[in-house]
């Protein structure tokens, strides 16, 4: 059993080596333990690729309520982020541009795990020139346990049209990589 738990945290060491990505409680609390980070992990799978999305309300930086099965019919891709994580800046643009691109068909929603994010999250996207919907709301924590326990960030899941999560990605990833899966749920590949 030691033996099976030993290969188990090498193998949670060397994800979190390769997934450029913050861990979810970075510069707030100590570093989750192995056993947790595989608890969370677990429930992760559990969550899965090809269930139905976990529906939420949330209010974005206008103090708006954004109900995500109100979007039924779109394709969403929703990203769990905080403005303090490096590798969540560095995701920004990329789905700024995929907003831009897919306009009529994809809605990004931007769920800020920030402490308060109602103080961190409007002049971040005001300085970032950021126009997709951002979530900023001290319930996104919550809601990140409810899509799988959100370990890394960031964290996107992508939603198609019939509310059924059909990718994650993890850490940073080039454009073209959200665009091929983004293009795939919405028909166009």
């Amino acid at each position: 059993m030691q033996h099976l738990k030993n290969i188990f945290a090498l193998v949670v060491i060397a994800g979190l080596l390769t997934s450029l990505g913050c861990g979810s409680n970075d510069e707030q609390e100590p570093a989750a333990s192995a056993e947790q980070e595989a608890a969370q992990e677990a429930a992760s799978t559990a969550f899965g690729i090809g269930n139905p999305a976990p529906d939420f309300a949330l209010s974005d930086i206008n103090g708006n309520e954004i109900r995500l099965s109100s979007l039924k019919g779109k394709v969403v891709i929703v990203d769990f982020w905080a403005t303090w994580c490096g590798p969540c800046r560095t995701v920004m643009p990329t789905l700024q541009a995929l907003a831009d691109t897919y306009t009529d068909q994809l809605v990004v929603l931007a769920v800020s795990l920030d402490q308060d994010p109602q103080k961190a999250v409007p002049p971040f996207a005001k300085k970032m020139g950021l126009t997709f919907t951002m979530l900023a709301d001290t319930r996104g924590p919550q809601v990140a346990s409810q899509w799988g326990g959100v370990n890394r960030i960031p964290t996107s899941f992508l939603v198609d049209a019939e509310g059924v999560v059909v990718h994650r990605w993890q850490g940073v990833h080039e454009k073209a990589e959200y665009e091929q899966q983004v293009r795939k749920a919405l028909g166009l590949s």
